[in-house]
C-alpha cells in the first residue's frame, strides 16, 4: 500500500494549511484530479489520522508535559495543556430524566403527524391535543464511503 501520508519535517503554518488546501481544491475543481478520488483517499487519511491521534494521546500528553508551562510554542503551533471538566451528570436527576422523556415522547409524536400529513390527524393520547403537522427542514445530500 502506498503511504497515504507524510508528516512534513519542518513547521508547519496557517498559511500552509491554507495553501494546501486551496491548491487541492483547485486542482480538483479544475478537473486535474478525480474529484470523487480525492474524496475517497482524504477520507481515507482522515479515518487514518483520527486512529493515529486517538492512540497517542497519552505519549503526546507525556511529550507535552515535559515543556515548562500550561501553553507553549513548538514545531509553529502554540500548544495549550489543559485540565478536564467535571460537571452535573444531569440524567441522575429523576425531574431532569422525566422531561427528557417526555419531550423525546413529544418528538416522536411530531414525527408521526409529519408522516401522516394529508391522511389522518393525530392525536396526543394522554391529553386528546390534536398534534400539529411541523414545517419541513431538510438536510444536505452527501455520499457514504466504505472502504473494503
Amino acid at each position: 500500500m502506498e503511504s497515504l501520508i507524510t508528516i512534513p519535517r519542518s513547521n508547519v503554518s496557517k498559511a500552509d494549511i491554507q495553501t494546501f488546501s486551496l491548491t487541492l481544491i483547485e486542482q480538483i475543481n479544475e478537473g486535474h484530479v478525480n474529484a470523487l478520488e480525492a474524496h475517497i483517499k482524504l477520507k481515507a487519511m482522515v479515518k487514518a489520522i483520527e486512529a493515529v491521534i486517538k492512540a497517542t494521546e497519552e505519549a503526546v500528553g507525556d511529550e507535552a508535559g515535559k515543556y515548562p508551562g500550561k501553553s507553549f510554542d513548538v514545531f509553529g503551533a502554540n500548544v495549550q495543556i489543559k485540565e478536564g471538566s467535571i460537571g452535573p451528570n444531569c440524567d441522575t436527576d429523576s425531574v431532569y430524566a422525566q422531561i427528557k422523556a417526555q419531550l423525546k415522547d413529544r418528538e416522536e409524536l411530531l414525527k408521526l403527524a409529519f408522516k401522516q400529513a394529508g391522511k389522518a390527524m393525530i392525536t396526543d393520547p394522554t391529553t386528546g391535543e390534536e398534534i400539529p403537522i411541523c414545517e419541513a427542514k431538510g438536510t444536505k445530500g452527501s455520499i457514504a464511503i466504505t472502504f473494503k
